[in-house]
């Protein structure tokens, strides 16, 4: 281009105004990128500034409502279920009030996990199928281990 361009002024003028616009449209065009980036994440900045304030919000308009004239000791002791607090309060626990909510997990990821599998028969491979027996295999023996262990007895 060089070879061109020293030869005749008229290709000089030329192959400067092209690079001059090619320069232009490459900013432009990294400009357009840009600006399309941030729409794209627009939404995510607006969600991390409005949540934080969603949040907050309620937590620090009771603040200028309350008061603190109400310092009876009455009021700043446990409450244990309307009786007076006794004893110690790291006192030991039956085991069964442990078993209830640990017997109440084993649902929770059964039905959790078979929502996607509610789609027309004809959707699913026959790997998903067979997964899906093997995951309700694996919590039936779970809940028969549970039952014939008496886990869910009272006395």
């Amino acid at each position: 281009l060089k070879s061109f361009s020293g030869s005749n002024p008229h290709l000089s003028v030329f192959f400067s105004v092209c690079r001059s616009v090619s320069k232009e449209h490459r900013e432009e065009s990294e400009r357009t990128k840009w600006a399309l980036v941030m729409s794209e994440f627009a939404p995510i900045c607006i969600y991390l500034v409005i949540s934080p304030l969603v949040s907050l919000i309620p937590l620090g308009v009771p603040f200028p409502f309350a008061s603190n004239s109400s310092t009876y000791p009455e009021k700043l002791s446990a409450y244990e279920c309307g009786s007076d607090p006794s004893g110690d309060a790291r006192s030991r626990f039956d085991i069964r009030f442990y078993l209830v909510p640990i017997l109440f997990i084993i649902p929770d990821p059964e039905v959790t996990f078979s929502f996607p599998w509610a789609v027309p028969p004809n959707k699913i491979d026959l790997f998903g199928s067979w997964s899906m027996m093997a995951f309700l295999l694996i919590l039936t023996i779970g809940s028969l281990y549970e039952w014939k262990r008496g886990a869910s007895d009272r006395e």
